[in-house]
């Protein structure tokens, strides 16, 4: 689902694009995007996970910005 807040539509198109593509990487993971740049956040099982969650963004990004603010869950001792 699209950011109401976002002004622009090539915003809109760029996280939902995004969106898209990480979808299959793991619940709870957000997209936004702002003027071009990219914020992925959220917490994933581990650190493969968000390895893989970045390189889908960067594969949609093409060159833009990228701020990753995703969380590994804590792993159990």
């Amino acid at each position: 689902m699209a950011n109401p807040y976002i002004s622009d539509p090539k915003d809109v198109e760029l996280e939902a694009a995004v969106s898209r593509e990480v979808r299959g990487l793991g619940m709870g993971i957000r997209v936004s995007v702002k003027g071009g740049h990219i914020t992925v956040s959220g917490t994933v099982d581990d650190f493969e996970t968000k390895r893989d969650v970045m390189e889908v963004v960067r594969g949609v990004a093409g060159g833009r910005p990228i701020t990753n603010n995703i969380r590994v869950a804590r792993v159990a001792d």
